[in-house]
C-alpha cells in the first residue's frame, strides 16, 4: 500500500497536470474560434469557384491545358496536410490510417510510385515511419494557414504536375465538421476534375474577354489554390477543436483522480491515526 507522502505526492502532480491541460484547453478554444469562423466563411467561396469553373469548361472539349491532362494512374503524390503537434485526440492518428490505406488502394491498383509532400510535422514523421518517399518536408504550414502558403503549396504541385513526374495530385486533409466531428478526406488535385453536375447549361450564355483558352490556367491555379486554402483552414480548425476537446476530457479525467486520490489519502491518514491510539491504548493497559 502506497504510503501517506507518496499519495500526497501524487495528488500534487495530478493537479499540476491539471492545470496545464486546463489552459491549454482555454487557449485552444480562443483559437477554435477564429479558425472555425474562417473555414466555415471559406467554403462558399471555395465551392461557388468550383460552380464557375465547372459551368464555364462544361461541353468545351476543344480546351486544352497541361492542368487537365488525363494519363494512366502510375506515379501519384500526395499532399498531406497535417499538425505540427500532438495532444489532439485522435486527429494524427486517424489522419495516417486514412492515408495508409490510400496509399495501399492505389499500389492494389497498379501505381507503380506514391511519393508524400509531408505540409507539417506529423506528416513528415508519418512518412518516415511508413518509409515513403519525400517529395518535400515543411513544418508550421497548416499553423500558417493563409493565401500566401496556399499559393506556394499550389506552385509546387502544379510544377510538378506539368513537368509529367506524377500522373496525379491528391490532397490529404481534415474536414472540420464540429469541434467534436472531424473527418480524414482525400480530394484528387490534379488534374482538376470538373463536378459536371455543378455545371447548369454549358457555359455558352458566358462571354470571357480576352477568351477562355487565354485564361485557362490562371483559372485552374485559382481553383486549385482556393481549395487549399480552404483545406489548410479546415485542418486548422479541426486541430484545435480536436485539442479543446481532449484537454477538456482530460481535465475532467484529472479531477476524477483528484478525488479517487483524496479520497484514499484519507482513509489511509484515519487509518494510522487509528493504528496509533490502538498502540496507545494498548501499551497504557499494559502498564495497568
Amino acid at each position: 500500500m502506497a504510503s501517506l507522502k507518496d499519495i500526497k505526492t501524487r495528488i500534487g502532480s495530478v493537479k499540476s497536470t491539471q492545470k496545464i491541460t486546463n489552459a491549454m484547453k482555454l487557449v485552444s478554444a480562443a483559437k477554435f474560434a477564429r479558425a472555425s469562423h474562417a473555414a466555415e466563411a471559406a467554403r462558399p467561396y471555395a465551392k461557388a469557384l468550383d460552380k464557375i469553373v465547372s459551368k464555364l469548361l462544361a461541353g468545351k472539349a476543344e480546351l486544352k491545358s497541361p492542368l487537365l491532362r488525363e494519363s494512366e494512374e502510375k506515379k501519384i503524390l500526395v499532399l498531406m496536410l497535417a499538425p505540427d503537434r500532438g495532444l489532439c485526440g485522435g486527429l494524427n492518428s486517424n489522419m495516417a490510417k486514412a492515408v495508409a490505406a490510400f496509399i495501399r488502394e492505389k499500389t492494389a491498383k497498379g501505381a507503380t510510385r506514391v511519393d508524400l509532400y509531408a505540409a507539417g510535422r506529423r506528416a513528415t514523421l508519418f512518412g518516415k515511419k511508413n518509409n515513403l518517399q519525400f517529395k518535400a518536408q515543411a513544418e508550421k504550414v497548416v499553423e500558417k494557414a493563409n493565401v500566401d502558403t496556399a499559393r506556394l503549396l499550389t506552385k509546387d504541385v502544379v510544377d510538378a504536375f506539368v513537368s509529367g513526374e506524377y500522373d496525379r495530385v491528391y490532397v490529404a486533409y481534415t474536414y472540420f465538421k464540429s469541434a467534436l466531428d472531424q473527418t480524414p478526406q482525400i480530394d484528387q488535385l490534379l488534374p482538376v476534375p470538373l463536378n459536371q453536375s455543378m455545371a447548369e447549361g454549358n457555359g455558352s450564355d458566358v462571354i470571357v474577354e480576352p477568351g477562355l483558352n487565354a485564361l485557362l490556367d490562371k483559372l485552374l491555379e485559382r481553383k486549385i489554390a482556393t481549395n487549399l486554402f480552404a483545406a489548410l483552414l479546415s485542418t486548422l480548425a479541426s486541430e484545435h477543436g480536436a485539442r479543446m476537446t481532449a484537454m477538456d476530457s482530460a481535465t475532467n479525467n484529472a479531477r476524477e483522480v483528484i478525488k479517487k486520490l483524496t479520497l484514499q489519502y484519507n482513509r489511509a491518514r484515519q487509518a494510522a491515526i487509528t493504528k496509533e491510539l490502538i498502540e496507545i491504548i494498548s501499551g497504557a493497559e499494559a502498564l495497568n
